[in-house]
């Protein structure tokens, strides 16, 4: 299933478990209500009924032979007919008053009452409740059957005592419904159910409409998410995606589409790197082949006569040719993994001393001046002394070919909690800060016109900071305070994993 399906799907489940839930609970509670108003509306009506036999048998002094008709008299009297009248209070004995008087005994038979003075009886009601037939009369002890249907004694139901001067002449036994309502109450509760499945239905629907749109408005910015992970895999590395529109989707597909494109945005970088690096590295390996080709081409032609000076040149193009082939090996290593190295005690500022006596000369030569109040004593390290040794001699070469005569370098190094800190700056030319940290990408340079006149094959920083790293230190660029460029390592006095 697609996740539009799956989100609608997963919706729909929860809007109808919820729907259920509630309509259940409202049904429940509806039918158990309901039940308890119908019980106390018969208990009210039964006392009514009560009120009236007991007024009745005031009247006539006591308890009739036959009951029959006088319980047909009582539910009279409430206006409770059987299978037709409802309960409600009935006319007071002897009638409304405003009722005309009956005929006088006596009198011409069939006279009647003028028009204007005669009442039409109101038209006899339905019982919605079904009260009448549930009525029966019980004998003062309670079990004895009097009148009423007998059938409904086996029905659990509610009881009044009729009284005449304090001594209960009868009982009046109500049973309960057949159901939960009859007559207009069951209409009632059908309407309440029949309501109740509407708005579940209407619910429903709307919750489907609502959880195909949210469905689709989340899943949108997840397909153009897919569309783009197939281009970029297709090495389409330009690909872009938008932010999610009119806010769609959560923060974490904005999160989403801005990750691939940082992603696309890498591997974009990554491929001009290695088509640059491709390049770079055929017209490296170019230059020197052709010098040895050169070379070798005029002494087999005799052009030049096989003697030291040309073996001495030959022998510096094949060295220059070696250094270039193994820094492309030491950088490409550093890539795939962690460069190894042989850890072993050593003297921090002897190796600085060390580099900065090597290189001494040279800069003396370009007319450079080195300034490096070392201190006397460094904590000792564990690090590897030939990788360390190439890493400084590595930033200092840097400093000594980009740095405009008459120029200052400047060396420092300091303890730094667990770790040493050391410090080459130089004077102008500087580099943009945004072109700081592009510094140490392989074969890059912020100025390409200087590439070929001060020589290196541009892989030096790159190399320095892949060995910085596999010592667990940091090797960062930033602007120097005397105009030009400032490096700044740092790395543990002991490695992680150096024994």
């Amino acid at each position: 299933m697609r996740l539009v399906h799956q989100l609608s799907l997963l919706l729909i489940t929860i809007a109808l478990a919820a729907v259920a839930a509630v309509a259940g609970l409202v049904v429940w509670n509806l039918r158990a209500g309901f039940s308890d108003y119908l019980q106390a509306q018969d208990g009210e009506h039964l006392t009514r009924l009560m009120e009236a036999a007991e007024r009745d048998l005031a009247r006539r002094g006591g308890l009739p032979q036959d009951l029959r008709p006088v319980l047909r008299e009582w539910l009279d009297a409430v206006r409770v007919s059987t299978g037709r009248g409802g309960p409600a209070e009935g006319p007071p004995p002897g009638g409304w008053p405003d009722d005309p008087p009956p005929p006088e005994r006596g009198g011409p038979q069939g006279r009647q009452p003028p028009p204007e003075l005669r009442r039409d009886p109101p038209p006899p009601r339905r019982d919605p409740s079904n009260f009448g037939p549930r009525v029966v009369v019980l004998a003062a002890d309670g079990i004895t059957p009097l009148a009423g249907r007998r059938e409904t004694l086996d029905r659990p139901g509610q009881t009044r005592a009729v009284k005449l001067n304090g001594q209960t002449l009868a009982v009046l036994r109500l049973a309960e419904r057949a159901g939960p309502a009859e007559g207009v109450d069951a209409s009632f509760l059908r309407r309440q159910y029949i309501g109740l499945g509407l708005v579940a239905g209407g619910v429903l629907i709307v919750a489907l409409v609502l959880a195909r749109l949210l469905a689709v408005r989340w899943a949108r910015p997840l397909a153009e998410a897919q569309v783009a992970a197939r281009r970029i895999a297709a090495g389409e590395f330009d690909v872009r995606l938008p932010a999610p529109r009119d806010g769609s989707g959560a923060s974490e597909i904005a999160g989403l589409h801005a990750d691939i494109n940082g992603m696309a945005e890498a591997l974009q970088r990554l491929e001009s790197s290695r088509q640059r690096w491709i390049a770079e590295l055929s017209h490296k390996l170019r230059t020197p082949l052709a010098v040895l080709r050169g070379e070798v081409e005029a002494l087999v032609d005799g052009i030049r006569p096989l003697d030291r000076v040309a073996l001495g040149s030959l022998q510096e193009e094949i060295k220059r040719l070696s250094r270039l082939v193994e820094d492309f090996h030491l950088l490409a290593t550093s890539e795939l993994r962690s460069l190894p190295c042989e850890f072993e005690p050593v003297a921090p500022a002897a190796l600085l001393q060390a580099a900065l006596d090597r290189i001494a000369p040279r800069a003396k030569a370009r007319g450079l001046v080195i300034e490096a109040p070392l201190p006397q004593v460094l904590p000792a390290a564990r690090w590897d002394a030939v990788r360390v040794s190439q890493l400084l001699a590595n930033l200092l070469e840097n400093s000594l070919r980009y740095t405009e005569a008459p120029g200052l370098l400047q060396v420092a190094a300091r303890p730094l909690g667990a770790a040493v800190e050391i410090r080459i700056e130089d004077t102008p030319p500087g580099v943009p800060e945004a072109e700081l940290d592009r510094l140490f990408d392989p074969l890059y340079r912020a100025d390409p016109s200087r590439s070929r006149a001060f020589g290196g094959s541009g892989l030096g920083l790159a190399i320095a900071r892949a060995i910085a790293q596999a010592h667990g230190g940091r090797l960062r660029a930033e602007a120097s305070s005397l105009g030009g460029l400032a490096m700044v390592l740092t790395l543990p006095l002991k490695p992680e994993g150096s024994p």
